[in-house]
């Protein structure tokens, strides 16, 4: 019997379990050893112990999410984060083994927090070049986003807008730091009022600060009084309406970046699998 040979059977006979840690140590025979396999042993225990060390230390990441509210997508509710951007993150996470934790912020600041690396990740956001400079973006995007960007007025308001150069003379209010549409977004002509949620662009219309605001109109109906939206604010002719992908993405500066690639393939196996679509068409209901 060479001496790994004798080292294997000697650990198989003689190990006594010691509940510690749920771990098995071996307890060594009096029995007079080579110095090959004192050195063995040794090696085995030390090996063991920060197996056992690492196995203990490895606490469940939690991935800091930057949430803006947009109902019916993410609102808070008795305290809550639900909609359909908090069940894919969870399921997202919940591939890789992960907890999340939403912060509350304007949409503004949740872009400062995941460019500073106070958040991890932030959803439901348009791919802008500026954007790429602090933000990688995960493939797919979650959705295409086709229903059209529609522009407000109240009813009483002599104003006509049924072109896009109609916006030239009009105070337009946008939320701030939104992305909307390329034209819009880098046009210096226009006048924007740039406010921190929609509740504050419904308000500042019906007050008659400005004299627009553009938004789908899946985001404004939950906030307004359907008697006042039904008399008292008027949907404009023109809109946008070409489709916008809506994406899940990362700070560079978080310590997430590290696992883009398994983010990138647990995003695609939601896809893939149906559970992202499911997921969609839940939140529809």
């Amino acid at each position: 019997m060479n001496e790994n040979t004798y080292l294997i059977a000697m650990l198989k006979e003689f190990t006594i379990n010691y509940k510690t840690n749920n771990c098995s140590y071996p307890i060594i025979p009096s029995r007079t050893l080579t110095s090959r396999a004192v050195i063995l042993i040794v090696a085995y225990f030390i090996a063991l112990f920060f197996i056992t060390l690492k196995a203990q230390a490895k606490p469940t990441k939690t991935i800091i999410v930057a949430m803006y509210i947009e109902p019916p997508f993410s609102e808070i509710v008795d305290g809550k984060f639900i909609g359909e951007n908090i069940d894919i993150t969870n399921a997202l996470a919940a591939k890789l083994g992960y907890k999340t934790k939403f912060v509350y912020c304007p949409l503004a600041r949740c872009l400062s927090f995941v460019q500073s690396g106070q958040a991890d990740m932030i959803i439901a956001v348009r791919k802008t070049a500026i954007r790429e400079k602090f933000l990688h973006y995960l493939e797919p995007p979650i959705k295409i986003q086709k229903l059209p960007l529609k522009f407000y007025t109240l009813t009483d308001n002599d104003i006509t807008l049924n072109h896009y150069n109609d916006l030239l003379s009009l105070k337009v209010g946008v939320l701030r730091g939104a992305s909307y549409f390329d034209q819009f977004d880098h046009d210096t002509q226009i006048t924007k009022v740039a406010l921190n949620n929609h509740q504050q662009l419904i308000d500042m219309l019906l007050k008659g600060r400005i004299d627009t605001f553009l938004e789908r109109e899946e985001s404004i109906l939950p906030l307004v009084d359907q008697k006042i939206y039904s008399t008292d604010i008027n949907l404009a002719k023109f809109s946008y309406d070409k489709g916008v992908g809506s994406y899940i993405a990362v700070a560079k500066k978080s310590s997430l970046i590290n696992e883009i690639v398994d983010l990138s393939k647990a995003l695609q196996h939601l896809s893939h699998s149906g559970e992202l679509a499911l997921l969609l068409q839940r939140s529809e209901k």
